[in-house]
C-alpha cells in the first residue's frame, strides 16, 4: 500500500465531516494556486516591471502596492546580508590554516599507545580530596580591574556600485 492511500484512509476514518471538507478545500486551493501562477506569470512580471519603473497603474489596489513594498524591503535586506557576508569572507580568503589547526588529519592511534589510555579520556573519573581548612576560610584578593577591550564594528559600504548589479546575468 502506498503512503498516500494510507493517509487518505486515515483522513476518511478519523476526521469528522467539517474537518475533512476543510482539508479537501485546502488541497484544491493549493492546486489552483499553482495553475494560477503559471497562468498569470507574464502579467505579474509585467506589473512588477511597471511598478519598478514608476509606471504605476491608476487602478492598482493598495494591498498590491503594500505587498510590493514588503517584498522589495525583504529583498533589499536579503541582498545586504549576502553582500555583508561576502565582504567579511573576502577578508579571510587569504588565510592559510596549518595542519595543527585542522581536525581532518587527526589519527587517534598515533597519539595514544593503547586502548586503556583512550578509555581513560572517555570515562569520567571521580577524585576524592581530603578536606582542608582552605574550603572554610574566606580569602580576599585585591586585583586591579582589567580594562575591557571591546570589539570594533566594521564599516561596510553596502551602497557600493558593484553591489547594485551583483548576481544579475
Amino acid at each position: 500500500m502506498s503512503e498516500a492511500f494510507v493517509n487518505q484512509v486515515t483522513l476518511d476514518c478519523l476526521l469528522n465531516k467539517q474537518m475533512y471538507n476543510k482539508q479537501i478545500k485546502t488541497k484544491k486551493a493549493k492546486l489552483v494556486n499553482k495553475e494560477e501562477r503559471t497562468f498569470y506569470r507574464k502579467r505579474t512580471f509585467n506589473l512588477f516591471k511597471d511598478i519598478i519603473n514608476n509606471n504605476i497603474p491608476n487602478n492598482l489596489l493598495p494591498d498590491v502596492k503594500y505587498a510590493y513594498d514588503n517584498f522589495f524591503n525583504a529583498t533589499i535586506n536579503y541582498f545586504k546580508t549576502i553582500d555583508n557576508n561576502d565582504i567579511i569572507q573576502n577578508e579571510y580568503k587569504d588565510v592559510i590554516f596549518s595542519d595543527d589547526m585542522s581536525c581532518n588529519n587527526f589519527d587517534i592511534s598515533t597519539n595514544y599507545k593503547n586502548n586503556s589510555e583512550i578509555d581513560l579520556l572517555l570515562t569520567r573519573s571521580i577524585k576524592i580530596e581530603t578536606p582542608t581548612l582552605d574550603k572554610y576560610v574566606i580569602k580576599t584578593y585585591t586585583k586591579e580591574k582589567q580594562k575591557l577591550i571591546l570589539p570594533k564594528q566594521k564599516e561596510i559600504n553596502l551602497n557600493d556600485p558593484e553591489l547594485k548589479t551583483k548576481g544579475i546575468k
